[in-house]
């Protein structure tokens, strides 16, 4: 499988890259942060991973600032054995989709595209392609992360199964563990079939013994059966005479009960005819809430006459009052002050105008003096005046409302004896005394009345109010007497009904715990019965069951002896077949080792068990561990050695090798060399090498130069930001300004 065409969109860093690869050794080239470990694993997941695949790792996938409706998709166009073909997957969680073309063949089932992928490269899954064709500079030393599978695929490739022994040695495994298991809870098939031939045996020597118990228990159920038939007679018997015995007890009861209403009818009939006579014989022939209400009213007009004759008997004479006020006279002190400023204004001019001199205004001061004092004197009488005014106005007033309110007491007075007057005529007494006399009269007649009803709700609760209560007597007497003819009937039992209650009492619960015993005996009889139930048939067939347990527990151990043989062929095999691929991978690694080395190290031994490798010193002059190596002769080893395993375990199939720097720790002339070792694999694979360093463009077939992240902090971010949003607003700024097209490529 060789891919002509990588098209990447919206993944990661690449919002559109576009890169054409050739079928040889491919040498994608950038600075950091170009892209080239982001390409590595968009590779494997458009191989390995499922379309649907969702959580946080394929959301870290999606280009920095690209929303959830652009999702990453990957498209490779390749090319299998002549046949052109096309992978288009779309990573959108449950949304996702894939797209499969190979000549005339199409799908876009994710698991039918998987499995054809995995034909085509012979690489069964991602962790599996990341382990072998897909190396990380920080991944050379994981070669036994996936031991199991790795291991069966060496045997696939080398015995030429279809499946290697790892599942077949578990499964045998698991077998002889369900065969040979001797615990309590979980026995083997081993134990479980002696157990069971076992148990059969006591199965069939118990069976003759319970035939023998069966017969004695049958017996013995037929007398319990006998006994339980004559214990039922006799308790039907004494069940008869305890419900007649009974019913004597109720017919007792109910003439008792009759009796007793009787008496209570009859004090009933005698209430209600001295309630007749007390109801004709009332002291006033006015109901009593009415007279209450009619002397109560006596009772306030009483009360308001008296109040109003004290009222008028105090009030004081107003009609002879003759009272007289001098009103003060202010007019001629108000001339005099006019007059006298008159005479004050003239002097004052006349002053002036005859030359008075000092005399003049001396006469006009003093005339203004007293103008101003008669206007003081004027404004004092006034005021006076007006205050003389309003009290006359007030006792005027008052003495009219006086006259007036002793008109109305009087009225008063006589409307309230007129209505008394009324009253006592409406009543036909003389004065309120009587009256007061006649309503305690009236109210101890109702109350004993009331008693009457009080009583007769007592002993008649029962009986509606327009019911004939002396027929009822006689009804409840002629009841009473109909069930002491009842009792009389019944005999002994009437004539006792209690005593012969409790006679057939007792003799039902002895009737009751002798048909319990006979039960007793009859269920312990038939439990043995029932115990009992095996028959000469199953005995029989207990022998034929003891006999087919035999031959399954001698079938068990035939199958057990087989199990264990297949086991011990199957791990000589396997140690056989793991010798062959460690040699194999011994005298590939050797070449290979040699080759970057520059002739240093040239052998090389596999640890078949462990997948340890052991390489010859020329220092020491002997074996040592690979680990005691340096870091770089160490990862050269591992190179060679998933370099191996990838020609070991495709077998027919082509992955692409995907080598992200891997030559790190390499000096350059092993760099060097060990890309020619990719030169001369890509003749068989197609090889991507992805690096940061131009010493490999010499021997590479094309060389695809990725441009780097150009952006740069301004400076204007907060500090206080956290780093993640640093780091994704840097990446947008770079990405918005590197140029459409991410890489150019150089054929050679």
């Amino acid at each position: 499988m060789r891919i002509r065409h990588l098209r990447l969109r919206d993944f990661q860093r690449h919002e559109r890259l576009d890169l054409k690869l050739a079928d040889g050794l491919n040498v994608i080239r950038g600075p950091n942060e170009a892209g080239k470990t982001t390409i590595q694993r968009a590779l494997e997941l458009a191989l390995y991973r499922r379309c649907t695949a969702a959580g946080r790792e394929m959301d870290g996938y999606r280009s920095w600032g690209v929303g959830s409706d652009r999702p990453p998709q990957v498209e490779l166009d390749f090319e299998d054995d002549g046949v052109s073909g096309r992978l288009t997957k779309r990573f959108a969680g449950s949304r996702g989709t894939v797209a499969f073309t190979l000549g005339n063949e199409k799908a876009s089932d994710p698991a039918f595209v998987d499995r054809r992928i995995a034909e085509l490269t012979g690489i069964p899954s991602e962790k599996f392609f990341r382990s072998t064709a897909s190396v990380r500079h920080e991944e050379l030393d994981e070669l036994g992360s996936d031991e199991g599978t790795l291991r069966d695929r060496l045997q696939s490739a080398i015995s030429g199964a279809d499946r290697g022994t790892s599942t077949a040695k578990r499964r045998l495994d698991d077998a002889l563990r369900r065969y040979t298991a001797e615990g309590p809870k979980n026995p083997g098939h081993l134990k479980r079939a002696r157990e069971e031939a076992a148990w059969i045996e006591a199965e069939l020597r118990a069976g003759e013994a319970e035939l023998e118990r069966l017969e004695r228990d049958q017996a013995a159920l037929f007398g319990a059966r006998e006994r339980q038939a004559a214990a039922e007679v006799r308790l039907s018997d004494d069940r008869r005479l305890l419900t007649e015995s009974e019913r004597a007890v109720e017919l007792k009861m109910e003439v008792d009960a009759a009796q007793a209403r009787y008496e209570r009818l009859k004090r009933a009939t005698e209430i209600r005819l001295e309630i007749g006579e007390r109801e004709a014989s009332h002291p006033s022939k006015i109901p009593l809430a009415q007279l209450r209400a009619d002397v109560e009213r006596l009772r306030q007009l009483e009360a308001a006459i008296s109040g109003l004759r004290a009222e008028l008997a105090t009030e004081t004479e107003v009609a002879s009052y003759d009272v007289g006020i001098q009103v003060p006279n202010w007019s001629r002190w108000a001339i005099l002050a006019i007059v006298l400023a008159v005479v004050a204004v003239i002097l004052a001019l006349a002053r002036t105008a005859l030359g008075l001199g000092i005399a003049g205004a001396l006469l006009a001061l003093v005339v203004g003096a007293g103008a101003v004092g008669s206007t003081f004197w004027a404004v004092r009488e006034r005021n006076a005046a007006f205050d003389e005014r309003r009290q006359t106005l007030l006792r005027d007033e008052q003495i009219a409302r006086r006259l007036r309110g002793r008109s109305e007491l009087a009225h008063e007075l006589a409307e309230n004896e007129r209505q008394r007057t009324a009253l006592l005529e409406r009543l036909g007494i003389e004065d309120v005394p009587t009256a007061e006399r006649l309503l305690t009269a009236e109210a101890e007649h109702v109350a004993g009345i009331d008693e009457l009803r009080a009583e007769l709700r007592g002993v008649a609760a029962d009986v509606p109010e327009d019911a004939n209560v002396a027929v009822l007597r006689d009804e409840a007497a002629a009841e009473a007497d109909q069930r002491r003819h009842a009792l009389a009937g019944m005999g002994e039992i009437g004539a006792s009904p209690l005593a012969s209650r409790d006679r057939y009492r007792a003799a039902v619960a002895a009737s009751q715990r002798e048909l319990e015993g006979a039960i007793a005996q009859e269920a312990g009889a038939c439990a043995l019965v029932e115990q009992n139930s095996v028959d000469a048939e199953r005995v029989a067939s207990l022998a034929e069951q003891h006999s087919a347990a035999l031959d399954r527990l001698a079938s068990a151990e035939r199958r057990l002896r087989v199990y264990e043989t297949t086991l011990k062929t199957l791990i000589a095999a396997e140690e056989a077949t793991m010798k062959r691929a460690a040699r194999y991978l011994e005298t590939h690694m050797s070449r290979d080792v040699s080759l970057i080395t520059g002739g240093r190290y040239r052998r090389v031994r596999v640890d078949e068990q462990q997948l340890t490798f052991r390489v010859w010193a020329p220092e020491r002059g002997h074996w040592v561990e690979v680990q005691e190596l340096s870091q770089g002769t160490l990862d050269q080893f591992y190179l060679a050695a998933r370099l191996g395993l990838v020609r070991q375990v495709t077998q027919g199939g082509r992955p692409p090798l995907i080598l992200d720097d891997p030559f790190v720790s390499f000096d350059d002339e092993r760099a060097v060399r060990s890309a020619e070792l990719l030169k001369a694999m890509a003749a068989d694979y197609q090889v991507l090498l992805l690096t940061t360093s131009d010493r490999y463009d010499s021997v590479a077939d094309t060389v695809i130069k990725l441009a780097g992240p150009t952006g740069t902090d301004s400076g204007n971010g907060l500090d206080s930001e956290r780093p993640a949003q640093d780091q994704r607003s840097s990446a947008s700024v770079q990405r918005a300004r590197r140029p459409d097209r991410a890489s150019t490529t150089e054929s050679r």
